[in-house]
């Protein structure tokens, strides 16, 4: 290391006083949403010990060092990161079958209840910030939708922190991320569950939920305008060829370009009706390989936060796109 304060140590050499300066590329596997903290409490050794994290930096000039007389670290609690992300997964899905339910009649959105969902997310994302990945694999058939919203809601919080956003901010776009695909529920179930690629009205339809969930948001009190946006906005593309209005290149805003990033990632890593989900490398290989479609610099910051390495290989992004029977990025209009 270049830096002479930090040290490379094991995850069982850690003991209170030490400052934590990063995880390297294990920092998803981190049980902390702070990449840098100093060690402080019991609790945060024990929540350490249960993590998957074998190796992490700490920094010498701002708290203490390794020792031989270091005292072993708490016993793990028996509650797995994988239950725990799928009881947060069910009882913010819930809550997200509520809200898309009371807007379908209502047609404008139950606040208390996005923020109580947030406030599930949140939570995760604070003490089990690694089993962000489970959201986008632990879908059933009759909850995608739904599940979907959740999903995609973590992993731009995740993201965001990632990329030291003010809270406030990362709270806007926790809601705004939440709420992108509401327009959804202005889509016929046929259209939306069909497993066989849509037609060209089927596929015209679909692409009205963007301007159906802005016009239901604008119409929801308290809601910040960046929330309506990021709804509006999410299937734009950086070249044009997005929907619904084609904008490009800076008329996209910078949430719009976040939730597109993270809501394509769930959707290729998650099976759905018509397609067999992804792992998260193969994801990466087939994002990082459109051109034209994400803010680059913000996907290569997303493959950061995830531990996922910037595609170099065209003609295994190709292997992977013919198995999946996606020919273009049109294909994936509907997800």
């Amino acid at each position: 290391m270049t830096n002479s304060t930090l040290l490379q140590i094991n995850k069982d050499d850690v003991r209170l006083g030490m400052f934590v300066h990063g995880f390297g590329a294990q920092w998803l596997r981190s049980p902390f949403a702070a990449s840098q903290f100093k060690l402080t409490r019991p609790a945060e050794l024990e929540a350490l010990r249960e993590s998957s994290v074998t190796t992490l930096v700490i920094d010498l000039s701002k708290g203490i060092g390794p020792t031989s007389s270091t005292a072993p670290l708490p016993r793990p609690r028996e509650s797995s990161t994988s239950t725990s992300a799928e009881a947060a997964l069910t009882k913010a899905t819930g809550m997200v079958r509520s809200i898309f339910s009371n807007a379908a009649s209502s047609m404008c959105i139950d606040r208390q209840q996005v923020d109580s969902v947030v406030d599930v997310v949140d939570q995760l994302l604070h003490t089990r910030p690694a089993s962000v990945l489970n959201l986008t694999k632990l879908k059933t058939k009759d909850e995608i939708s739904f599940q979907h919203s959740v999903a995609v809601c973590a992993l731009v919080g995740l993201f965001a922190r990632h990329l030291k956003l003010d809270s406030k901010v990362v709270r806007i776009l926790s809601v705004g991320s939440l709420l992108h695909d509401i327009g959804k529920i202005r889509i016929p179930t046929a259209i939306l569950t069909k497993t066989d690629k849509l037609t060209a009205h089927e596929m015209a339809v679909m692409q009205t939920h963007p301007s159906e969930g802005h016009a239901m948001l604008a119409r929801t009190k308290g809601l910040p305008e960046i929330v309506g946006e990021m709804c509006l906005r999410h299937h734009e593309k950086l070249d044009g060829s997005g929907y619904p209005d084609g904008l490009k290149g800076q008329q996209i805003g910078a949430a719009a370009r976040i939730v597109a990033i993270c809501d394509v990632f769930d959707a290729l890593t998650s099976i759905r009706p018509y397609k067999k989900g992804l792992t998260p490398e193969a994801a990466a290989e087939m994002m990082g390989s459109w051109d034209g479609h994400f803010d680059r610099a913000l996907l290569k910051q997303f493959f950061d936060c995830m531990g996922l390495r910037w595609p170099s290989d065209p003609a295994q992004t190709r292997q992977i796109t013919d198995e999946m029977g996606i020919s273009t990025q049109a294909d994936l209009n509907n997800f």
